[in-house]
């Protein structure tokens, strides 16, 4: 008797174990789904990924000056005349994937009454140094702190690199480079601070140059505005209502071509080695945009004044017009304005298009350069060029998160000069950095057709 009353106590207390473990087991489960599905809920409520893979396909009916594997489109290239044949006359075709695309979106994070958002955005649009390969970069990088005290007053202050104020505005088409040379292409670290009362927002802030850099006679780099010390300073206003979209601000750049100390390693005796250089330049770059925006339709419209703004993909540059001592040099920039207009209708099926327009002025104030190798000029555009038209109209099919779309580009520049394949002051382009002589104009046909998958 004794060993069956044991026998039963064991078993009752194997099940009782049992029991608890299966309890044990069940809530460990239970928490575990709660912080799995805590987890979800605060990815959900604070990152948002988006992106979208997009191929390009591009047949030119000539030579063209273009970048990353011919997809940033610029402009078509002059006559280049060898033996009564235009060496430039001949077509293309390309096809690349390298502009797919990676973001994240960070928000509804907050401590005390301030409000945080960032985005941290890449493709693979930079080629490495074989040339044949797209390597991962960064498009955009901020942190964004924003307040609202009222329903009709808030303020924010951005930290990071996006889109430079005066080029946000992109123009409607599907080509790689959005309107650019017709219109500016740039996205640098900025200090920006908005103030919005009502319908109306103030900017103003401090711009560094990474990737899009002014000229100068190490060619491209930011060293220029680094040796200036000061940042590029902009303020700006915008005006949104309803559907209607306004917006005008103007920019201040400084840089220094030359900066530091001369020294002529070929000649020790040089009575200049050891002298400073002392030069400057500042340039003004002011825009206009309105933008309306209906149920199924959109239209805008842009222009810029631009002194030199190499900087903003914008065909310009400076020259050295006075000697102010034996060692440096006054700098004038030269003044161009350039302007868009694009729209698009419909929504499964659209139809979008752009026309733009760009017109060189010349030096500021007419002056004219003491030398053309003291002339420093954008690398995307030519001393030789007058003016160019670009007319782009597109259709685009949308089927849900698929986008297939084929875009007409038809982009003419005139140029000055003859024909030779080389540019020359006093032949091509005049010393006060206009285009008057020997003028013809030279047309591009593209035709670029894109897919696009968006998630």
């Amino acid at each position: 008797m004794k060993r069956i009353l044991t026998i039963i106590a064991l078993g009752a207390s194997i099940l009782a174990s049992s029991v608890v473990y299966a309890q044990e087991q069940t809530d460990k489960a239970a928490k575990k789904a709660a912080r799995k599905e805590a987890v979800k809920e605060h990815l959900e409520a604070h990152f948002k990924p988006y992106g979208f893979i997009r191929s390009y396909a591009f047949y030119d009916s000539r030579n063209n000056k273009c970048g990353s594997e011919d997809m940033f489109y610029f402009m078509p290239l002059d006559r280049e005349m060898v033996n009564g044949a235009d060496i430039n006359a001949v077509g293309k075709f390309g096809f690349q994937a390298i502009s797919t695309r990676l973001g994240l979106d960070i928000k509804g994070y907050k401590i005390g009454n301030t409000n945080i958002e960032a985005k941290i955005e890449a493709d693979f649009y930079c080629l490495n140094s074989s040339g044949n390969i797209g390597t991962f970069r960064m498009r955009q990088a901020y942190a964004k702190l924003f307040w609202e005290p009222s329903e009709k007053f808030s303020h924010s202050l951005l930290i990071g690199q996006t889109w430079h104020p005066i080029a946000a505005d992109l123009a409607n088409t599907i080509a790689l480079e959005t309107g650019a040379p017709f219109s500016a292409f740039n996205r640098s670290a900025q200090i920006m601070y908005n103030a919005t009362v009502g319908p109306v927002t103030f900017a103003a802030g401090f711009i560094e140059q990474l990737q899009y850099r002014s000229s100068g006679p190490d060619g491209s780099t930011n060293k220029y505005q680094r040796h200036a010390i000061v940042p590029e300073a902009y303020a700006g206003i915008s005006v949104k209502a309803g559907g209607f979209l306004g917006r005008a601000g103007v920019s201040v750049l400084s840089i220094r071509p030359h900066y530091g100390f001369y020294n002529n390693k070929e000649d020790d005796t040089d009575p200049l080695n050891g002298r400073k250089y002392n030069e400057w330049l500042s340039t003004v770059n002011a825009f206009m945009f309105l933008q309306y925006t209906g149920k199924i339709w959109q239209i805008k419209a842009k222009a810029i004044y631009v002194q030199s703004g190499e900087h903003m993909q914008l065909s310009g540059g400076y020259a050295a017009t006075k000697a102010k001592d034996d060692l440096s040099y006054e700098y004038t920039p030269t003044q161009s304005v350039v302007t868009f207009l694009s729209g698009q209708v419909g929504k499964k099926f659209q139809f979008i298009g752009m026309v733009g327009y760009q017109k060189n002025l010349g030096l500021v104030g007419g002056k004219e350069m003491l030398d053309a190798s003291l002339y420093y000029f954008s690398g995307n555009s030519f001393k030789n060029v007058n003016q160019m038209m670009r007319f782009s109209p597109t259709l685009a099919y949308n089927l849900g998160k698929f986008t297939f779309a084929v875009e007409y580009d038809y982009t003419m520049a005139q140029y000055g000069g003859n024909s030779d394949g080389k540019v020359a002051v006093d032949v091509d382009f005049n010393k006060n950095g206009t285009v008057t002589k020997d003028l013809h104009w030279v047309g591009n046909h593209r035709v670029l057709a894109m897919a696009k998958f968006s998630f």
